[in-house]
């Protein structure tokens, strides 16, 4: 006779938490210890701001249906990447997000031009101003990475003392900030004692500075986080004064006009957002590659590099309010056994450092030809732009895996109306009949009736009604996926 076996004890039922229970001030005493540690804003309890651990500000994209896969506009202070195959649009969305960002109040792009593919003429174009737009050509992924810390450094070190002083005008004691050098080494010189080429001196924000921000945003009634965001940046004003060569009483005036709210070329505010734009990541060789032969091989020796300066960078970019855009290239993998049949059949140049670091991740594909009319293919003409297909695949602020899609128009680059009219068109918002198009909602736009020339005769209309772009903007926004 078979053994009865004894039934095991069921296990104890999960008591949840009741509200309000010790958990919270057990986590406020750890944070307070941080803090007491390693100075003010080291750390906190996220119910303190919900701003904590969020981009310092947004920049648009230029770009609606961009903004419409990733969710919102594009984070500052994160790395991104734009990847995909030739001819996707790729360049052309980074010089619409470079004119975006130079249409805030100091904006400054950034083109690391590794790739000398650009053209002038087309980025004006599409609305880069050629005077807030900086131009570094580093020919190695070495020197591009030293050119853009350079640009990162020297932007800390005057953000650093604009709020600085901002504090010290406020009332706020900050105390002298402590400054360390920056050298730049000539990447040929490879020697253990090698002098730096150049060398200037970085203003530091210390725990003390950030300790005198966190009494002014008490002050004042703000969330208590000792972040530069936007919201305190705002309230202080912190501004950087360029071109005074340390006279008083220039600085004086510049500082006055600022205060008054008058245009001045020597004030920019503190707080304005930088795009560096890296392009490309695939056309940038390390320095080792260019020094080797041609049948040489120096397996992944780029993709370390990459890594390796973009952790240096990430802190550092996240504190400023800086976003670095990465442009990478699709390429097809070779099929080297069943393993690998298994995987991707694609990738992208650099190893796992854009993947890993990035924040935002965009796949651009070019889908079709875009003519400015039904008839133009078949007899021949050219087509006027092209239709892209964005992919959303990796996203750390909202919704990844969504997809979008919209127009370049051949000098003119992405144009929203494209995107508004195929949107609003598939879901029954406009209605097209033969040639003519019209609301289904009249109120939308009384005076606009029906009208010709698909999304261009809407951009037309969206040009003569005042207000109608901004609410076409929302339905279209409002629907996605």
């Amino acid at each position: 006779m078979a053994k009865r076996t004894k039934k095991p004890p069921a296990p104890p039922a999960r008591v949840a938490a009741p509200k309000g229970s010790s958990g919270g001030a057990f986590a406020r005493y750890l944070a307070s210890a941080v803090r007491e540690a390693h100075g003010a804003g080291s750390a906190d309890t996220l119910d303190v701001s919900e701003a904590v651990g969020d981009p310092v500000g947004y920049v648009p994209w230029g770009n609606i249906a961009i903004q419409r896969a990733v969710g919102s506009n594009c984070p500052l202070g994160r790395f991104i990447e734009f990847s995909g195959w030739e001819s996707s649009g790729k360049s052309t969305a980074l010089d619409q997000l470079f004119a975006s960002c130079q249409r805030i109040d100091g904006g400054i792009g950034v083109l690391a031009d590794t790739e000398r593919g650009r053209v002038r003429t087309y980025m004006t174009q599409l609305g880069v101003l050629p005077e807030t737009l900086v131009w570094v050509g580093g020919k190695t992924i070495e020197e591009m990475f030293e050119e853009v810390e350079t640009v990162v450094k020297q932007s800390t070190s005057l953000r650093n003392r604009a709020w600085a002083d901002a504090l010290t005008r406020a009332g706020v004691k900050v105390g002298k900030l402590p400054t360390v050098m920056f050298n730049i080494f000539d990447p040929h010189d490879h020697q253990s004692k090698r002098k730096p080429i150049a060398s200037w001196p970085i203003v530091q924000w210390t725990n003390a500075a950030r300790a005198a921000l966190i009494e002014y945003q008490a002050r004042e009634g703000l969330p208590t986080t000792g972040i530069r965001d936007a919201v305190t940046a705002a309230s202080l004003k912190p501004v950087v004064i360029l071109g005074v060569d340390d006279d008083r009483n220039e600085m004086k005036a510049a500082l006055e006009n600022w205060t008054a709210g008058i245009p001045d070329d020597r004030c920019q505010p503190a707080d304005a957002p930088i795009i560096i734009g890296w392009d490309s990541v695939a056309a940038t060789p390390a320095q080792k590659e260019l020094d080797a032969a041609a049948g040489d091989s120096h397996p992944a020796i780029a993709a370390k590099l990459i890594r390796f300066n973009l952790r240096r960078l990430s802190a550092e970019i996240n504190d400023q309010g800086i976003s670095i855009v990465m442009v990478n290239q699709k390429y097809n993998k070779l099929n080297m056994g069943p393993m690998a049949a298994r995987g991707p059949k694609t990738e992208t140049y650099g190893g796992g450092g854009p993947k890993y670091y990035s924040s935002v991740r965009l796949s651009y594909r070019k889908i079709g030809l875009l003519y400015a009319r039904s008839t133009d293919r078949a007899a021949g003409l050219s087509p006027i732009g092209q239709m892209v297909e964005v992919h959303c695949f990796k996203n750390k602020l909202g919704s990844p895996e969504r997809k979008e899609s919209f127009a370049i128009i051949y000098g003119r680059g992405a144009v929203d109306a494209w995107a508004f009219y195929s949107d609003l068109k598939d879901r029954g918002i406009i209605k097209v009949g033969g040639a003519w198009s019209s609301f289904t909602d009249p109120t939308l736009a009384p005076s606009a009736g029906s009208w010709q020339r698909g999304w261009a005769g809407l951009e037309t209309i969206m040009n003569a009604t005042p207000g109608l772009e901004a609410k076409l903007r929302q339905i279209y926004l409002e629907g996605a996926r």
